[in-house]
């Protein structure tokens, strides 16, 4: 598994395996007990109002997560690619009832990883170290992009709504931010309709506040 280079580069993109060597990935993944799984398109790793026994972290594929608002619409949080770990709050807590649910965009390989032996595994290694310090700073970031959503869906309009989400995303030299959905997982991302999405687009680029460019976006 270690040997192939699609899966080391998701490997070394994960947060939690931050400071540890190639040479070591293999004890830290042996320490996780480590699973390979092959998930088919459109099926579900985790369901809403289930349970998940183990985080997983995408080796390769897209996976979405979504939830449901009080009228029973869909809402896309994210889309995440390779190196992307997902269901560490859940597994951590022994939530029973996830609140999102995450789909298999395309065909996936996932490496499911017990994160419960982080701490009751009593060898005190420097992996295991690394993998706790690693851990916490995952789960805090994830925090603050969750609270990012947040901001946007409390936002009452639909400009607002817009540059907020733009304002978020990380500049290119030349102003630009890539846009990592398609304008209808945009709309779900935003809360809103997709008519209304493109729309409100097309004013802002009418007005001047906006420069669209394909997936690219630059606020002016």
């Amino acid at each position: 598994m270690i040997t192939n280079q699609d899966y080391l580069y998701s490997l070394r993109k994960c947060y939690l395996f931050e400071g540890i060597g190639d040479e070591q990935l293999s004890d830290a993944i042996k320490l996780l007990n480590g699973r390979i799984r092959k998930v088919e398109k459109d099926e579900f790793i985790v369901k809403l109002g289930g349970s998940l026994q183990n985080a997983g972290l995408l080796l390769k594929g897209r996976i979405e997560s979504s939830f449901q608002n009080e009228s029973f619409d869909q809402i896309t949080m994210h889309t995440f690619s390779g190196g992307y770990l997902f269901g560490e709050a859940l597994v951590i807590n022994g939530a029973k009832n996830s609140p999102v649910q995450v789909r298999a965009v395309e065909d996936c390989i996932v490496l499911f990883i017990d994160l419960e032996r982080i701490y009751t595994v009593t060898d005190d290694s420097p992996i295991r170290s690394v993998l706790v310090n690693n851990l916490i700073k995952s789960l805090a970031k994830k925090n603050l992009i969750l609270n990012q959503k947040v901001r946007i869906l409390s936002q009452k309009s639909l400009r607002d709504r817009i540059l907020i989400y733009l304002k978020t995303l990380p500049k290119d030299k030349d102003g630009y931010v890539k846009i990592p959905f398609t304008q209808t997982a945009l709309a779900e991302h935003l809360g809103v309709n997709r008519s209304a999405l493109s729309r409100e687009l097309g004013r802002m680029q009418d007005e001047g506040i906006l420069i669209s460019d394909s997936k690219r976006m630059k606020l002016n």
